[in-house]
C-alpha cells in the first residue's frame, strides 16, 4: 500500500519535469545577416565574436562567406 504514493509522486515529478522542459525550447532561433562584421567570413570565430559583442547578439556563423547572427525571433 505504501508504494501507491510513492510511484504517483515518481509520475507527478517526470510530468512536471517533462512540462517544465517543453517550455524552455520554445524560443525560436532566427538568423540575420550582420550589419558589423566586414570582409569574407571563412572561420565562424570572428563571425561570432562580432555578433555577441558588437551587435549584442546571441552567436554567429559563416555561411557562403557572409556572416549571419542568431538572434531570438
Amino acid at each position: 500500500m505504501e508504494r501507491k504514493p510513492l510511484g504517483f509522486l515518481l509520475l507527478l515529478l517526470v510530468v512536471l519535469t517533462a512540462h517544465e522542459t517543453m517550455i524552455q525550447t520554445e524560443a525560436k532561433i532566427c538568423n540575420v545577416l550582420s550589419d558589423k562584421y566586414k570582409g569574407l567570413c571563412i572561420g565562424s570565430g570572428g563571425c561570432s565574436s562580432v555578433c555577441k559583442n558588437v551587435e549584442g547578439l546571441l552567436n554567429g556563423n559563416c555561411n557562403f562567406g557572409r556572416c549571419f547572427c542568431n538572434k531570438n525571433c
